[in-house]
């Protein structure tokens, strides 16, 4: 809509509001009524507006019509200039001729070249032209009044509204003050009725819309008559009714007769306004909708000959506004089966104007439907009846139920037809039928099994638009089950302590939610080639979005009905999903499940670890069971990967060495534990991953498949976080544990401890010696002598810790920092010691020529003597002095003969 016209469908609007307004004041001085009289005077200045817009519409169809039929001779174009190859030049002929322009221009043929005109310059550097100044708010409204003015007469229509409004006064205030006998008073309006109405038909060739004004005013006035007239006793009420069916097929006879929208739409809207005037407030709602009735039935008359939409929505307004007025100000709860009879009346009269519009439209507009009928209509309608029938238990359930059944059989009705003019209409009615139908199922059930059905219905809508290529109702399927997720999230936690374990509306409204996902998944997934762009994707959401609800309801269908087990429950449920994953997938060749069975193992490990730490070891509750399946299924997976070219594999695989080396690790600490007390819990922590890592260090791994397979997955990736473990636990037992073997005498180097240790270094040095060159360089990036100092911090740790462990365990020395730190024996041991390492470590590099270790062994000496001169002279006794630096002293003498430094050719960097 242009601005012009807004404005003035905005200036109409409110000088009819007020002018209605104050009628409607004046009659009773009442605010309220002045408010009803501005609703009803904007609602009549919209209709004008409308029957402007139609009219004007008509007449630009009759002009493109007979520009059509006799189209206006055009002067001939210039030929086009060829666009594939270059013209050749002209002949001299041509222009030795120095014809006109004219012919010139007529007689070249397109291969010649025509002169190219001078290209103008690009939009952005023209100069933007000056924009006229807009005109000011009272200009336009100025403007649009005489525009206005000059359109339909209008001011017969403000007149005809103004006598209308004045008949109303007119009749009631001579009812009220007796100035006339009655019944010569209504004679009196029904003249003036039939005047008008004669004057208008004698009118209708010479001034048509001036005719249809006056018809449309005298239809108004005969209803007054007839409606006040009754209201005042004057006329039985079955005269009435049947003098109103009269007046209304004859104003529909002549408004289809006459081709009048104004006639009809001023009649009807008169009509439906005379109740209103002539109102005494006696509250007889059965002869007022008895009363629109006959008037709907009019409306319905004229849409059985003619598509008028404004007469239609008109006549919409006005009933069930009225309607909806009375319900909310004078309905009682004992006027609820003649209203609610009155109320289906007039949705049944309005739905069949929404067919027949479809049934009169003209070829060349397939598809017209009125949406403010089509769907406002059960919208206001179903809203007036649930607020008369709330108070009845499931009434509401089963009205909606009753309305969507009626659209779906209505609709299949339609289809059944095979007309294409109801196509459109078709959908409308299927889409309410749908609608409704779902709404039904809130308000019987509660939120999860409305969600389980809402997730199937949509589910069903969502694949009717995949086999029709409907993408509304895709969309629709697809919101109604985001819709159901949402309402069953709602009721998740509510329980009924009558529930049977699986029997029960949680776990099947989340497995309705999971089926109808993941077969929307599908068919998706099998639409691919006519989705929109908007819906890329939507088949790996609603999948996830399936596997999601499937692992919610199960999981939590066994924590509450399966707490005892409900570790290993839930591996061994999620090694179901993964199996029926699977099988999907190669049922129907789809991808997709087959990814997500494959990757959804190492979720569930970390999953599962993470609750382990509630439950104090992964084997809690049936949890050995859960892991053994979960690892089957696992394995079995990545073996059916291994055809289907699934990426990152050899992660998968490194990963499940590294699930299987916690849980047993876990697993045997926490077994131990409960057995006896000390060192023994710890050791698992160390042993079991130096286990892991012999096992993979072997030259030849086996079984051949997975890990010699995977060579690479498990010497490598699977290995490595073993081997940080291994020398991690190494570090920290040795610093914190004082090697406790409760029932086992402690000997030095043969305890359970330091066993384990060495065994933890045979299982690194033998997993280092079976790595290839490039395999090492693949584990260790940086220079070897920083592996090498490493190792050996390792070693000299363990040595220290093993020879303090010794002294307490045998000597009584404290093991607590700073008991060692003042205890003669411990000091002096480790000076004795360090210098024997020193010692060993010159000796040996000298031997094998080895000089950053010679240094290295320097060094340590270095330490040794310091330590002796710093700390030991002031807290060694007597006899640890002695022993001390008599042996100190010894060790550096004989090294200084046995050791000398190795020269710098040799090979300084040590490997193996």
């Amino acid at each position: 809509m242009q601005p012009e016209k807004q404005t003035s469908s905005k200036g109409l609007t409110i000088g009819l509001a007020l002018l209605f307004g104050a009628a409607g004041a004046s009659m009773t001085s009442d605010l309220e009524n002045f408010w009803f009289g501005a609703l009803l005077g904007a609602l009549l200045a919209q209709i004008f507006h409308l029957r402007g817009r139609v009219q004007s519409l008509d007449q630009q169809l009759q002009s493109l019509r007979t520009r059509v039929e006799y189209p206006e001779p055009k002067p001939r174009a210039a030929e086009p200039k060829p666009e594939v190859a270059p013209a050749p030049p002209p002949s001299p002929v041509v222009v030795a001729a120095q014809a006109p322009a004219e012919q010139v221009t007529s007689a070249v043929q397109p291969s010649v070249v025509q002169p190219t005109p001078s290209t103008p310059p690009p939009p952005r550097e023209r100069a933007a032209p000056l924009r006229p100044p807009e005109p000011s708010a009272i200009d336009r409204l100025v403007g649009e009044f005489i525009s206005w003015l000059e359109r339909g007469n209008p001011m017969a229509r403000i007149g005809i509204v103004i006598l209308f409004f004045g008949a109303s006064f007119l009749a009631k205030y001579a009812a009220e003050n007796s100035l006339f006998p009655i019944e010569l008073r209504f004679v009196a309006i029904a003249i003036g009725a039939f005047a008008l109405l004669i004057v208008g038909w004698r009118l209708r060739e010479k001034r048509p819309v001036y005719s249809e004004v006056l018809q449309g005013g005298g239809i108004a006035g005969m209803y007054l008559t007839v409606y006040a007239a009754t209201r005042f006793d004057l006329l039985p009420t079955g005269l009435a009714f049947g003098l109103m069916v009269v007046i209304a097929l004859a104003a529909a006879i002549l408004a289809v007769g006459q081709n009048a929208l104004s006639l009809a739409v001023i009649g009807t809207a008169g009509g439906f306004l005379a109740p209103i005037m002539v109102s005494t407030g006696s509250g007889n709602y059965i002869a007022l909708f008895s009363y629109y009735a006959v008037l709907n039935l009019g409306v319905f008359a004229v849409a059985w000959f003619r598509t008028w939409k404004v007469l239609n929505v008109l006549g919409f307004l006005f009933t069930f506004t009225i309607t909806g007025l009375w319900r909310f100000n004078g309905y009682e709860t004992d006027d609820l089966l003649a209203a609610d009879a009155f109320l289906i009346l007039f949705f049944l009269m309005y739905v069949g104007v929404s067919i027949l519009n479809c049934v009169r439209q003209p070829p060349d507009l397939k598809g017209y439907v009125s949406g403010s009928l089509v769907f406002g209509l059960p919208v206001v309608a179903f809203g007036l009846h649930a607020s008369m029938v709330s108070h009845i238990e499931y009434a509401m359930a089963w009205s909606a139920f009753a309305l969507g059944a009626f659209y779906l059989a209505l609709g299949w009705v339609l289809y059944q037809t095979r007309r294409e003019s109801f196509r459109l209409l078709v959908e409308a009615f299927a889409a309410l039928g749908v609608i409704f139908a779902s709404l039904a199922i809130p308000l019987a059930f509660d939120t999860r099994t409305t969600a389980a059905m809402w997730a199937v219905e949509g589910a069903g809508l969502l694949w009717l638009g995949v086999r029709q290529d409907r993408k509304l109702a895709r969309a629709f399927g697809a919101l109604l089950q985001i819709a159901a997720g949402l309402g069953y999230l709602i009721g998740m936690h509510y329980r009924n302590a009558d529930d049977l374990p699986i029997l029960n509306s949680t776990l099947l409204g989340a497995v309705m939610l999971s089926i109808s996902g993941i077969c929307s998944a599908y068919w998706l997934f099998r639409n691919q080639a006519r989705q929109a762009r908007y819906e890329s994707g939507a088949d790996a959401v609603f999948t996830f979005w399936g596997v999601g609800w499937w692992l919610l309801g199960g999981l939590r269908e066994i924590e509450m009905y399966f707490p005892d087990a409900a570790y290993g429950a839930a591996l061994s449920f999620v090694a179901l999903t993964i199996a029926l994953l699977a099988w999907l997938s190669l049922k129907r060749e789809w991808r997709l499940p087959l990814l997500i069975a494959t990757y959804l193992p190492p979720l569930a490990a970390l999953f599962a670890l993470t609750g382990a730490v509630n439950s104090g070891h992964p084997f809690a509750w049936w949890g050995a069971v859960g892991w053994v399946l979960l690892f089957v299924a696992h394995f079995a997976m990545l073996r059916l990967g291994e055809s289907r070219d699934v990426h990152g594999l050899n992660w998968l695989h490194a990963g499940a060495a590294w699930v299987f080396t916690l849980i047993v690790a876990w697993e045997a600490s926490y077994q131990i534990a409960e057995l006896t007390t000390g060192v023994w819990a710890l050791l698992p922590w160390g042993v079991v991953p130096a286990l892991v890592v012999a096992w993979l260090g072997r030259q030849q791994l086996s079984p051949r498949w997975p890990v010699a397979a995977r060579e690479q997955a498990y010497r490598i990736y699977g290995a490595i976080p073993a081997v940080v473990a291994t020398a991690l636990w190494i570090l920290v037992i040795n610093l914190s544990s004082t090697g406790d073997s409760t029932w086992l005498p402690y000997l030095p180097l043969l305890n359970p401890l330091d066993i384990s240790v060495a065994l933890c270094f045979a299982a690194l040095a033998m997993w280092w010696s079976s790595l290839s060159d490039e395999q090492r360089a693949t584990c260790w990036q940086f220079d070897s002598r920083v592996l090498l100092a490493i190792v050996a911090g390792l070693v000299f740790i363990w040595l220290n810790a093993a020879l303090i462990r010794t002294l307490h365990h045998n000597f009584g020395a404290p093991i607590t920092f700073h008991g060692m730190k003042h205890s003669t024996l411990v000091q002096a041991s480790l000076s004795i010691f360090w210098g024997l390492l020193g010692f060993a470590a010159m000796t040996l590099a000298a031997r094998q020529r080895w000089r950053y270790v010679w240094i290295v062994g320097v060094v340590l000496m270095i330490v040794v003597v310091a330590k002796l001169v710093v700390i030991d002279l002031r807290n060694l006794g007597a006899v640890g002095k002695i022993a001390s630096y008599l042996t100190v002293g010894a060790l550096l003498v004989v090294t200084g003969y046995l050791a000398p430094l190795p020269p710098r050719k040799v090979n300084e960097q040590v490997t193996e």
